[in-house]
């Protein structure tokens, strides 16, 4: 006669073993997405902009058009602070938006 061993709560198949695995993946995506916790377009206050500047963004960066982002960048950078005055808030989520187009447009890292 054989036996098979019990179930440490009856009607609950026993516990497979946790795999570290998971917990890494789970690690590795939830600083990715901290990494790019502002490089989306949901997350830029577009409406405090001019008509067009996403548009205008995005085109660069489909284009590759490393010397036009510079250019968005560095103007986002330099008018944060007026931008902050008049609207409560800075540059930083367009900065960082911009910068992620940089990346993407496969621009040199020394951009900026």
């Amino acid at each position: 006669m054989t036996t098979t061993p019990a179930s440490p709560t009856p009607g609950r198949p026993p516990r497979r073993p946790r795999r570290p695995g998971r917990y890494l993946l789970a690690a590795a995506l939830a600083a990715a997405l901290l990494a790019t916790a502002c490089d989306t377009a949901q997350q830029v206050p577009w409406a405090s902009y001019s008509t067009g500047l996403q548009i205008r963004i995005d085109a660069a960066e489909a284009t590759h058009n490393c010397a036009a982002l510079q250019v968005l960048r560095t103007a986002a950078e330099n008018t944060s602070h007026a931008h902050e005055k008049a609207t409560g808030f800075p540059n930083d989520a367009l900065v960082s938006y911009i910068q992620a187009a940089q990346a993407r447009a496969g621009c040199p890292a020394g951009s900026g």
